[in-house]
């Protein structure tokens, strides 16, 4: 009741029925407006404000309906329809006066700042539709010209490809050593073991190389090593064999390289007092962090100094790139082309060449970096090799081949750092008698001089060998930094805190 208002010329209904302080979105929003019969379609007028979306229609003398397809928050839709005033009698909103001149004024000027906002709309749809067509006849044309040119894209980045392999093959690898024999019966250079294990792992040494060299040194009639059993235990005593390391008294250690003097020093003034060690005690001996701290120092001063000693017989030299810039070339040439056909051409395949030329300079700045053995050092890892197959399988060569049992007391040193010492000793009992294991001249092996006890010579070259590691283990666990419980940082703890994973699967966070 009363809701429309009456004039002396006609009757409005002016409503906003949504209003601009609704605040969620709407979509599909379809109004219907009935008014009284008694009125000629002709005598009707509609208008509408909102979203210029939106669209109203007189459907026929009683109905008026508005349609929108959304209308977002902020955003009001007002319906203003025009009846004859006679089909209001009752209402109470009666106003004296004619208002259908100053409304259609007003909607005049609305209609065309509307319809004059459309057209700018519109010229904006032909200016994108006139880009699109533009954008269309462009791609078609680099389609044109990338189908042309795609079988040289192709070519250039499969000939980038073989560009990267062959600089990879010429400049990465070592050279092709001369020696082509399968086994070498003799040693192959006068180093000691643990520089033969920097040779041939390029840098690397490991605690069987000090096992090495001190068997060597108990060949080179240096210290002793001496099978000692001691009762342990408290209360259940038990016999367990312990080997001893001990110096020789006035034995001159001056022809020594600084590796082996140091290792001696190490392990027998330092560790040992002085006179001897005991290897089952180094245990005990690095509970102490200090002297645990010490001993990694101490194991790095002895890699060091096997180091010196490999880079004093040149094993290793820079990589040498003469010739290389054809590569350089070939890279930048595919990096620029790849660049500029992404640029002008808008080509995937530039993408490749592209990635492919950056590869190529990134693998020459990396193998730049890399040392290559020099023809000496790659004449004697092959060497070495062939040398180490000949310990895997002298048992089945002719004994006439095979050197005397001094000789291999010798060898063995080396079998321990080349990590066949095992295979060799489990081999001798088919090659040599007990007579002569029973050699005189031998050192170490003279205590093992019978057949039977040859196994416990691996029980003792694998005993110390892990008594050494152990210590290894223990000295880089006792100087790495301590866990934190504050979350502030620090060493790695044990156990688990239940985190869930392991499964290799992968994912992302």
């Amino acid at each position: 009741m009363n809701v429309a208002e009456k004039y002396q010329d006609i009757g409005v209904f002016n409503r906003k029925v949504i209003d601009s302080n609704w605040d969620v979105p709407l979509d599909n929003i379809h109004i219907t407006i009935n008014i009284p019969e008694g009125a000629n379609k002709e005598d009707l007028k509609v208008y509408a404000h909102g979203p210029l979306t939106g669209v109203s229609r007189i459907v026929d003398e009683e109905t008026f309906t508005f349609e929108v397809p959304e209308i977002i928050p902020g955003t009001f839709v007002e319906t203003l329809v025009i009846f004859p005033p006679q089909l209001i009698p009752d209402s109470s909103r009666v106003y004296n006066e004619t208002k259908l001149p100053s409304i259609l004024e007003n909607e005049k000027r609305l209609a065309e700042e509307a319809n004059l906002e459309r057209e700018r709309a519109r010229e904006e749809m032909r200016r994108q539709e006139e880009l699109e067509r533009e954008r269309q006849k462009r791609e078609a044309e680099l389609k044109k010209i990338r189908d042309m040119v795609w079988p040289l894209f192709a070519a250039a980045a499969l000939f980038g490809l073989y560009s990267l392999v062959a600089f990879i093959t010429k400049y990465s690898r070592d050279l092709k050593p001369e020696f082509q024999g399968d086994y070498y019966r003799e040693l192959p250079g006068d180093y000691t073991p643990a520089v033969m294990t920097y040779l041939l792992t390029k840098g690397y040494i490991e605690p069987k190389d000090i096992m090495a060299t001190i068997m060597d040194l108990v060949r080179k009639k240096k210290i002793t090593i001496n099978r000692i059993e001691r009762e342990k235990g408290l209360v259940f005593k038990k016999i367990q064999e312990n080997y001893e390391i001990s110096k020789i008294d006035g034995v001159a250690l001056d022809d020594l390289h600084p590796h082996e003097r140091f290792l001696i020093s190490w392990f027998i003034d330092k560790l040992g007092g002085g006179k001897s060690l005991f290897l089952d005690d180094l245990k005990n001996i690095l509970k102490k962090r200090s002297r645990a701290v010490q001993f990694q120092k101490d194991y790095e001063k002895f890699k060091s100094l096997v180091k010196d000693r490999g880079e004093e017989l040149e094993f290793f030299t820079k990589n040498d790139l003469r010739g290389s810039s054809k590569y350089a070339l070939i890279a930048l040439a595919l990096l620029v082309l790849g660049i500029a056909s992404v640029i002008f051409l808008e080509a995937g395949m530039g993408f490749v060449m592209g990635i492919l030329g950056f590869i190529i300079l990134i693998t020459m700045l990396i193998v730049s970096s890399i040392r290559k053995r020099t023809r000496y050092g790659v004449e004697q890892t092959a060497m070495w090799k062939a040398f180490k197959r000949f310990l895997l399988h002298f048992s089945q060569m002719d004994k006439a081949e095979i050197p005397s049992i001094v000789i291999w007391e010798h060898y063995l040193v080396y079998a321990i750092s080349l990590g066949v010492a095992k295979e060799v000793i489990d081999q001798l009992p088919q090659v040599f008698s007990e007579v002569e294991l029973s050699d005189p001249s031998l050192t170490y092996m003279r205590g093992y001089s019978s057949l039977s006890n040859l196994a416990l010579m691996n029980s003792m070259i694998a005993s110390t060998t892990n008594s050494i590691s152990n210590a290894i283990s223990t000295a880089d666990i006792a100087a790495s930094p301590d866990s934190s419980a504050s979350g502030s940082g620090g060493g790695f703890s044990g156990g688990s805190s239940g985190g869930g994973g392991g499964s290799g699967g992968g994912g992302a966070f």
